[in-house]
């Protein structure tokens, strides 16, 4: 019955998992030049869905528009990016390197090459051992346990009485049956999962429940994760003509930098340009070709080798070699960073930023001191600095959303990806965050660690009542038909209270 209700929880989740952990949750799909979210489980054959710069190509595609090199070092190992033309299919997992492309979809996601590769059962015997779970480490020596109890019972009885020998050997292993042991983590990871999901907190597997309650340290990013943008944010401080608007809005529009999406709402309505050469540097900034323009978008040393020394984010343009401005961005703070400061009195707080230090008196009031704020950070940089805490002893918990934020949330006991638009994130993630819940993640630890409290007290109710009736089981006095209407009795009691407790749990910190 325990392995029944995991198999219903994962059947549930563990396709999902597979997207959320490598996939966007949803495509941008192309109706009639308008493109609009769509979730990959609504994603059918014969849709145009299009697909910007370092994003995952969620179903087997042919290529109708634009250039794709794309990187399949996921599906095969190769990290040279692969050129594909007009009409040659694109197989999912692929990563596009280049410019925005427009593909048709001509497999359902559940039969593209990826999938078929995950169902395969030597690639999904991969486990991920950052952290052993509670039922792991007690299941390894429980049935020994049991095993030599009812042995010994067996040896100690058998001189004496032969019936009296086998019914203990026989009560001994029907009363200390491992029932309630193997159900209640997955009742209580069950229901911890669907509390979750409600809140838009889109776990990978229930693994993670216990590597959350265990966190002693969260490192958070700064663009796109604790702050929020958006068209009424940003500052045009460029002398842009319509036709050189149309050039910034056709390379931007390419990327899936919260930046870019930015500039490209504050430009909405300019006309959609010719974008080839494209490429994308993680941290620094974009470059392309539009329309036979050399167009570069990023930070002010990406693009003259300068210092940058502005005050506020600010995001440099240079068409044809001749430098055309600036875009300055004022950041809105998330709702809810106030009450994660208020976390430090339990756990170190960091903030690991790629951009410059011009808004580190701001964020002063929310960490500690100048020592728990980095800047200037590249993706290895931040990688490092995750691997130099872990190797303190600490558990460590990266939040951010970037594409250079992957290493460091790969290389983190457990990685978040947050994010305001659903096909936007970076896949090296345990978890996937809803902007609008980084909120609750005060809440979220609080009921994780709640989570592992209530498979802990159903262990112990549950060795409560296998000691007692192992009392009586050694004895030979208590009989197998006894001991057999006896032990679900148990199996229900662990199921009721792990239920009960989990969602009583989640009422208490105001997730239900």
């Amino acid at each position: 019955m325990g392995k029944f209700v995991q198999r219903k929880t994962y059947y549930h989740i563990s396709f999902e998992r597979d997207y959320r952990s490598f996939f966007p949750v949803a495509v941008q799909a192309v109706d009639n030049g308008i493109e609009k979210p769509l979730p990959l489980s609504a994603l059918k054959v014969g849709q145009r869905i299009r697909i910007r710069s370092n994003e995952i190509i969620p179903a087997d595609a042919i290529l109708l528009n634009g250039e794709a090199r794309i990187d399949f070092s996921f599906v095969t190992g190769e990290s040279a990016p692969v050129t594909k033309v007009w009409g040659e299919v694109v197989y999912a997992g692929g990563r596009q390197m280049g410019e925005a492309i427009e593909l048709e979809v001509i497999k359902p996601v559940s039969q593209s090459y990826l999938t078929q590769l995950w169902n395969n059962e030597a690639f999904s015997r991969s486990q991920d051992n950052r952290m052993q779970t509670f039922n792991q480490k007690v299941s390894k020596y429980f049935s020994i346990v049991l095993l030599m109890i009812a042995l010994g019972s067996l040896v100690f009885w058998l001189p004496v009485d032969v019936y009296r020998a086998f019914s203990a050997f026989t009560a001994v292993l029907i009363v200390a049956c491992p029932c309630a042991l193997a159900l209640s983590t997955p009742f209580t990871m069950s229901a911890a999962l669907s509390i979750f999901d409600r809140n838009f907190f889109y776990l990978k597997n229930t693994a993670v429940v216990e590597q959350l309650a265990r966190i002693n340290t969260i490192v958070l990013d700064k663009t796109g994760t604790i702050t929020i943008g958006g068209e009424n944010g940003v500052s045009n401080n460029a002398q842009l003509s319509s036709y050189e608007e149309q050039l910034i809005y056709s390379i931007c529009s390419n990327s899936a930098h919260p930046l870019s999406i930015q500039i490209c709402d504050y430009l909405q309505g300019a006309d959609k340009l010719r974008v080839s050469n494209y490429r994308e540097i993680a941290g620094k900034g974009i470059t392309a070709w539009v329309d036979g323009h050399n167009v570069q978008v990023g930070s002010q040393s990406f693009l003259t080798g300068g210092v940058d020394i502005a005050k506020s984010t600010e995001v440099h343009l240079m068409i044809n070699g001749r430098y055309a401005g600036y875009f300055s961005f004022a950041n809105k703070y998330r709702e809810g960073l106030e009450d994660i400061a208020r976390l430090a009195a339990d756990y170190k707080i960091y903030l690991l930023s790629g951009d410059q230090d011009r808004e580190r008196k701001n964020l002063l009031p929310y960490f500690k001191g100048e020592g728990y704020m980095l800047f200037n950070q590249s993706p290895q940089q931040k990688l490092d600095f995750i691997k130099a805490l872990q190797l303190a002893g600490k558990k460590v918990m990266m939040i951010g959303d970037g594409l250079n934020d992957s290493g460091a949330l790969k290389q983190s006991d457990l990685g978040i990806a947050i994010t305001d638009n659903v096909n936007n994130f970076s896949p090296g993630s345990d978890a996937i965050l809803d902007g609008r819940s980084l909120r609750l993640l005060p809440a979220f630890l609080k009921f994780s660690k709640d989570s592992i409290t209530i498979i802990h007290i159903s262990f112990f109710i549950s060795l409560c009542y296998n000691l007692l009736g192992l009392s009586y089981a050694v004895s030979g006095r208590l009989s197998p038909l006894i001991a057999a209407i006896l032990m679900p009795l148990s199996t229900a009691t662990i199921i009721s209270f792990t239920s009960i407790a989990t969602h009583l749990a989640a009422k208490k910190r105001k997730l239900s």
